[in-house]
């Protein structure tokens, strides 16, 4: 992208090169927005086709900005039932959010993925409600982590059984419905601490 943009300059007459990186940089916001009112319009295609532009357009160095077109490309990706999509985005949100912190590896990521489709898959519409829910969920399966990939239990373990007590692990969600999961629950299910995690079997 930057090379591209090099080229670009250099063909521009002189004097105007500013005000056209600026337009350049507002293009991807535009098209973020646009894609975000396309979404809430129920044209998830149209959607789909300005987030993947913004997406593309988007400075590599503007983490939270590419977090938040992931999430809603993966909102798109939902509406048009590629769930796979979807869920993958979701979490290329929640990395992105994560990608300076050097204590998240290949093992959290296996584990924030476990976390999400248990909390999806147990909601009605299946999907994220609002990007506010989706930074909630993130925070909370963090959290978990902070205390998982310190459990002495797994030293000596591989890949795959480490995966395998992952998924043993269960985080109690506070329970969110909105009116496209039916009928509203009665009160926010509570929040609980981490200390009352529960794993329903052994490691292996």
């Amino acid at each position: 992208m930057h090379m591209l943009m090099d080229k670009f300059l250099f063909c521009l007459p002189q004097g105007c090169c500013f005000e056209y990186i600026e337009c350049i940089m507002n293009t991807w916001k535009e098209q973020l927005e646009k894609g975000k009112q396309y979404l809430f319009g129920q044209e998830s295609r149209r959607a789909l086709e300005e987030l993947q532009q913004a997406m593309e357009q988007c400075p590599e160095e503007n983490t939270m900005d590419l977090s938040e077109i992931m999430f809603f490309l993966g909102a798109a990706y939902r509406s048009l039932g590629y769930d796979d999509s979807a869920y993958q985005c979701w979490e290329n949100a929640a990395m992105l959010r994560d990608s300076e912190d050097e204590d998240f590896d290949l093992d959290w990521k296996a584990f924030f993925r476990i976390q999400l489709v248990k909390y999806l898959s147990a909601k009605k519409a299946q999907k994220f409600s609002s990007l506010a829910e989706s930074d909630m969920i993130h925070d909370l399966i963090k959290g978990a982590w902070s205390e998982v990939k310190h459990e002495e239990s797994l030293a000596g373990c591989d890949f795959h059984q480490r995966c395998r007590y992952y998924r043993s692990v269960r985080i109690v969600f506070p329970r969110i419905e909105t009116p496209e999961d039916g009928e509203a629950n009665q009160g926010l299910g509570q929040i609980i601490p981490f200390s009352s995690i529960k794993q329903n079997n052994g490691k292996k």
